[in-house]
C-alpha cells in the first residue's frame, strides 16, 4: 500500500507570515515539493497552515509557541500520514514530536537535528533573544518549559535520543552544555572520519523511530546560502543525504521537517533544488520498509 504522506506548508518566522524563512515553505509547494513526494509513489495530502493572530499583532514566543500547537494538534489528526513539514522556523519540530507522542505515547522517537547551529541557546545564555535559537533546548527541557507545556503531547526530549548533526556554529555556552550532557553531537569532522553508523546504532538502541530535521543551512553556503545564518564549514548536499540514509537504515522514518529557508537569499534557486531533493528522498525512504537491522557502515 502507498504511503500517505501529509505535507503541511507552515509560513511562519518568528510570529510573522510568509516573510524571510516563512517564504520558503510556501516557495517550496511552488516549485514541486507535492510532485517530488508523488513521484516517489506517495498518496499526498497538502495543507497549509495559517493562524488568526488579532489585528496582526505577534509576540514572537507566544506565536512560536502557538505554531507549535497548531502542528502537534494537525500531527496527531492524521495517524494514518507520514508528517513532512516545511517550516519557516525550526521550534515547529518540537510540534511534530508533540504530535507524534500523541498517536503513539510510548513510541520513542529519536531526533536527528541537522542545523549550522546548536539551537541550545536559552533566555539565560542567548545575547540576541532569537526564540528559534532555543529550539533544541526547550524540546529537551532546557528553557521555555512553562510555554512547551501547552503544546499537546510535548514531553522534554531524553538526551539519548537527541542528536546534534552538522553544527559548526556554536556558541561557547552551547559546546560547554554539550560536553557536561548526553547529548549527542555528530559534527561535520565526525561525519567524514566515517563515525555517523557508531552514532546512529547508539541512538538506535534507545529509539523505535527518528524525526529528520534539516535546518537547510547545515549545507555549506558554497551550494548557496540557505538565509541569512548561513555560515562556511558545513556538510554538502550529498554527506545529508547520505545521513539521512543511514539513520532511515537503522529506524523508521517516523516524520521530518525541512525549515529556515530563505528564498531571497538563494542563489540560481540551489537551495531550493536541494530541499526538494532533500523531500524526494525523504519520500523514497518513508515507502521503504525500514529494517534496523540493517547497518551501513559509514
Amino acid at each position: 500500500m502507498p504511503q500517505r504522506v501529509r505535507l503541511l506548508d507552515v509560513p511562519y518566522d518568528s510570529g510573522h507570515l510568509a516573510a524571510r524563512h516563512g517564504a520558503g515553505p510556501t516557495a517550496l509547494v511552488a516549485a514541486g515539493a507535492a510532485r517530488r513526494l508523488t513521484g516517489t509513489g506517495a498518496v499526498v495530502d497538502h495543507a497549509r497552515l495559517e493562524l488568526d493572530i488579532p489585528d496582526g499583532f505577534s509576540i514572537e514566543a507566544a506565536t512560536g509557541t502557538e505554531v507549535m500547537r497548531r502542528v502537534a494538534e494537525d500531527v496527531a489528526a492524521h495517524p494514518e500520514h507520514l508528517p513532512v513539514v516545511l517550516a519557516g522556523n525550526c521550534g515547529v519540530t518540537l510540534g511534530v514530536v508533540a504530535g507524534l507522542r500523541l498517536r503513539a505515547p510510548e513510541r520513542r522517537v529519536a531526533v536527528l537535528w541537522f542545523d549550522a547551529h546548536g539551537d541550545l541557546q536559552s533566555p539565560a545564555t542567548s545575547a540576541s533573544g532569537f526564540f528559534d535559537g532555543m529550539g533544541f533546548a526547550m524540546m529537551g527541557g532546557r528553557c521555555w518549559q512553562a510555554l512547551a507545556g501547552t503544546v499537546p503531547g510535548h514531553e522534554p526530549l531524553p538526551d539519548e535520543r537527541a542528536v546534534l548533526v552538522g553544527g559548526h556554529d556554536l556558541d561557547p555556552a552551547e559546546r560547554d552544555l554539550i560536553g557536561s550532557s548526553g547529548l549527542t553531537w555528530l559534527s561535520v569532522a565526525d561525519i567524514r572520519a566515517g563515525h555517523t553508523g557508531e552514532v546512529l546504532d547508539r541512538v538506535a538502541a534507545h529509539a523505535d523511530a527518528v524525526h529528520i530535521h534539516v535546518d537547510l543551512d547545515v549545507h555549506d553556503p558554497s551550494v548557496a546560502p540557505a538565509n541569512s545564518y548561513a555560515v562556511p564549514g558545513g556538510l554538502t548536499p550529498d554527506e545529508v543525504r547520505d545521513t539521512v540514509t543511514a539513520a532511515v537504515e537503522r529506524l523508521p522514518l517516523a516524520s521530518a521537517t525541512i525549515a529556515s529557508w530563505d528564498p531571497s537569499r538563494d542563489v540560481g534557486d540551489r537551495m531550493r533544488d536541494t530541499g526538494l531533493a532533500l523531500i524526494e528522498l525523504l519520500g523514497t525512504l518513508g515507502q521503504a520498509a525500514p529494517s534496523s537491522a540493517r547497518s551501513r557502515r559509514m
